[in-house]
């Protein structure tokens, strides 16, 4: 067993019930549970320290606690796992009608500063689109699956996964699965729409393997479906071949489509709705992206810019 998976042992019979609901009702795995059960023993050590017990625990020891574990120098995501411990620790203990409230619901977790998304210009995407080979069979399925993920701002699971039936090219839709199995239809954009044509009736009947049939529409040179690294890998070889080269990922395609859309003008909610978003905090995230984009706007459009 590895340090951090070691399991501190305490004399706890509330935590020895929770430790059992994890295992046995939750089904959680071993790390995971002994991940919580140590978390909970430095509680427990800290509020004994204290003379206080573990069942008349308030926010304040909560906040107290937290002060403490951030001054040895833990990072945010495990202070994070901490708090995490705690409220699901007594949110068990609340629905036990052990205690009659969760002390620890508004224990706040240290704010986690995301990266920002890496998008190219419209002129780099552009460049990349159009350094597909279209005189080779394959070059003209690469053209057609970048215009079809950056023109719909597909994941590079959602691309790989498209099928006949979800394509509405007579009404320019899409039909996107994306995570948790939740389904939206994505306009599908004109040259997506051309070369997507082009590709179903002129390359993918000589790449499919007649042995293995499927209804996968973007297929590797042996007649098998894309994976999601085949994609990633096709993507650097046309990033790297490009005069400067491109720093670029296959969500970084996705990055770029909603930077574009938001530049365009189109609104935070539509853009929601349009890369399948189900918290619009995910989609806010675009807002902050082109900082050179946001000091073109203020220079041309304020008075005093």
């Amino acid at each position: 067993m590895t340090t951090e998976t070691a399991e501190i042992k305490t004399d706890c019979p509330e935590l020895e019930a929770f430790w059992d609901h994890l295992r046995l009702e939750r089904g959680l795995s071993a790390n995971t549970c002994i991940a919580y059960r140590n978390d909970l023993s430095k509680f427990i050590v800290f509020m004994r320290a204290r003379n206080a017990e573990i069942t008349g625990a308030e926010l304040a020891d909560g906040i107290q606690y937290v002060a403490e574990i951030k001054q040895t120098g833990l990072k945010d995501s495990s202070i994070a796992r901490h708090i995490s411990s705690l409220r699901s620790f007594y949110n068990y203990l609340n629905m036990s009608a052990v205690i009659e409230r969760n002390p620890m619901t508004l224990l706040r977790t240290p704010r986690k500063l995301r990266p920002l998304p890496h998008s190219l210009s419209v002129e780099e995407v552009t460049r990349l689109i159009e350094a597909a080979d279209v005189g080779t069979p394959l070059g003209v399925r690469d053209r057609a699956l970048w215009e079809t993920m950056y023109g719909s701002g597909l994941r590079v699971s959602e691309a790989i996964e498209l099928e006949f039936g979800d394509l509405d090219a007579e009404n320019s839709w899409l039909l996107v699965r994306g995570k948790g199995s939740k389904e939206r239809w994505v306009p599908l954009s004109q040259p997506a729409q051309d070369w997507t044509g082009k590709y179903l009736r002129e390359v993918r009947p000589l790449l499919e393997n007649n042995r293995a049939k499927t209804r996968k529409i973007f297929l590797n040179a042996k007649g098998k479906p894309l994976t999601r690294q085949g994609v990633w890998h096709l993507l650097k070889q046309y990033a790297a071949r490009i005069s400067p080269p491109l720093k670029i990922s296959p969500h970084g395609l996705r990055h770029s489509c909603a930077t574009h859309l938001l530049e365009g003008g189109a609104d935070l909610r539509t853009v929601q709705e349009f890369l399948g978003h189900a918290d619009i905090t995910t989609t806010q995230i675009y807002t902050h992206v082109d900082r050179n984009y946001l000091k073109e706007v203020h220079r041309s459009f304020h008075p005093r810019g």
